[in-house]
């Protein structure tokens, strides 16, 4: 009976969100504390009413120093709450002539205004019971209470825009992230993006849900990715150390670009690491390195300006790139052994980097990682997989 008893207890009270981490319960508790105090500093100094600082900004204030992202967060979920409140809890007031009926309506009105214009905000029901309720029914009242409502909103609005975006290093009010184009100047999106939700999808989804989710669109979107890359990592779980190419082509920064083209051409590959005496990555030399020394991009144009690029120039001076370390990309992304996977794929798909080399800590070149390996390597555990 006793455990029956703690099983339904759990069932009733358990809660399965998860927590906020330790940093952001110390960002929450100091923006409420800054946020409310700006409020109460401001509006202590303005003659409007006794009550210079009412009781819904409380509950205002958890949402907007909790959950900025959250769209019952944003400026007009709170001033169009706080306009839909004061209207409903004034008509609640001037149809029905007892207080207990006309705040019931008055909140029930205000969930219907904020749902009907997008507006939904905890403190909108708070703020029609405030003003039904503060008085009651004295005329004489309501204009300073509606003025102080207003102005409670306005401040606590203004001290969430100044405290998250200047104190808390939090965007407020939310912006999703622009996505940026593919690297081809193609209006298709990247090819991990390709398979992932989209706009229609989330739609479909919250139309058969038939319910409210507090969490903006693109958020969702990102923690639906982070989930399938999680998911990905848990079930392939594989490492650069595992797919990577250990026998390597190197060149070095004063390596002549003729002999690190036939170096290319011989091995049949399209980069090269470039690295110091101490075998430390410095930079990559790839074929789009040698094409962008073209300034002329016909067939035949190539073949002239390739050879003329590859020509030693004789004598000490020279007008043309002699060198790897002329031309190599000094910007490189690097793993490590145990970088996973779904990371290099990311790169890959997103910045459209080709060869990914492998280094240690101190930088030296282990191996490196092509979409050759990725795709082999893919390609044999889900074979696997399926066997």
């Amino acid at each position: 009976m006793i455990s029956r008893f703690q099983a339904l207890a759990r069932s009733i009270f358990s809660v399965d969100t998860p927590s906020l981490s330790s940093a952001e319960r110390w960002r929450s508790t100091i923006g409420a504390l800054l946020g409310i105090g700006f409020c109460a500093l401001i509006l202590y100094n303005m003659p409007v009413a006794s009550h210079w600082l009412i009781a819904p900004v409380g509950a205002s204030a958890v949402v907007l120093f909790t959950l900025p992202h959250s769209p019952l967060a944003q400026p007009w979920s709170i001033m169009g709450s706080y306009f839909f409140a004061a209207v409903a809890a004034l008509l609640s007031m001037a149809l029905i002539p007892q207080p207990q009926a006309a705040a019931a309506v008055a909140v029930a009105a205000t969930i219907w205004l904020m749902a009907r214009f997008n507006c939904i905000h905890p403190s909108g029901g708070a703020i029609a019971l405030f003003v039904v309720l503060d008085g009651p029914y004295a005329t004489d009242r309501i204009g300073p209470t509606l003025g102080m409502v207003g102005l409670n909103g306005v401040a606590i609005l203004l001290a969430s825009v100044l405290v998250n975006n200047l104190l808390l290093g939090r965007r407020y009010p939310y912006r999703p992230q622009k996505t940026d184009r593919n690297i081809h100047l193609t209006r298709d999106s990247n090819p991990l993006e390709r398979a992932g939700l989209t706009h229609p999808d989330l739609q479909s989804a919250m139309k058969t849900l038939d319910t409210f989710v507090d969490v903006q669109e693109d958020e969702l979107v990102q923690i639906y990715s982070l989930a399938i890359e999680h998911a990905f990592e848990r079930n392939i779980g594989m490492t650069c150390g595992e797919v990577m190419s250990r026998d390597l082509v190197t060149v070095n920064f004063g390596t002549a670009l003729e002999e690190a083209w036939n170096q290319l051409r011989t091995h049949k590959i399209k980069a090269l690491p470039v690295v110091d005496s101490f075998n430390t990555l410095i930079g990559i030399l790839t074929v789009a390195d040698f094409l962008r020394q073209m300034d002329d991009t016909t067939t035949a144009g190539i073949a002239i300006r390739l050879q003329g690029l590859l020509r030693r120039t004789p004598g000490p001076n020279s007008e043309k790139a002699e060198v790897v370390g002329q031309i190599m990309s000094s910007e490189v992304y690097a793993a490590q052994p145990d970088t996973q996977i779904s990371e290099i794929l990311h790169q890959i798909t997103g910045k459209s980097i080709r060869h990914v080399p492998v280094v240690d800590d101190r930088r030296r070149v282990l191996g490196i990682v092509t979409q050759s390996d990725l795709l082999g390597a893919l390609y044999q555990r889900l074979a696997l997989s399926a066997a």
